[in-house]
């Protein structure tokens, strides 16, 4: 994030709510602490940026490999969440302790909470549709510089 976004974070007295200026780039990924994703797929429909006085913006994404840093470049803003609408299961293959296994999220939608430090969030529930995985469950990493 930018100092001045981070400034206008502190100010903002929601502290759901961060106001993002000049030209923002949302980042995402997908990845647990282990860190021993590989690749994935995923279909995502769009992201919705949720505006704090109401109402959202939608962007069109398409075809996207989950594990690998994706970017969008979103309008300046006072947001407050993004919701990710999932176009298809998200399947990610990992290399871990106990081998290789692929790990599914088949929700329809992903909803993050905007603050000046952006959470991790758990996406939940998974299953493993192949091989064996120990550890913690797939997060939803985002970013907005």
């Amino acid at each position: 994030m930018s100092p001045f976004s981070l400034l206008l974070a502190a100010l903002t007295p929601d502290a759901h709510a961060v106001w993002y200026a000049g030209n923002p780039v949302l980042n995402f990924r997908v990845d647990r602490p282990s860190a021993d994703y590989v690749e994935g797929t995923a279909t995502l429909t769009k992201v919705r940026v949720n505006h704090c006085a109401g109402g959202s913006t939608d962007y069109t994404v398409g075809s996207i490999d989950p594990v690998a840093t994706n970017q969008l470049s979103i309008a300046a803003g006072n947001e407050c969440s993004l919701t990710f609408f999932w176009g298809s299961n998200v399947d990610i293959d990992g290399d871990g302790s106990l081998g290789t296994f692929t790990v599914r999220y088949a929700q329809s939608s992903t909803t993050v909470t905007l603050a000046s430090t952006i959470d991790p969030v758990a996406l939940s529930p998974y299953s493993v549709i192949s091989g064996s995985m120990s550890g913690g469950s797939p997060w939803l990493l985002v970013d907005i510089e």
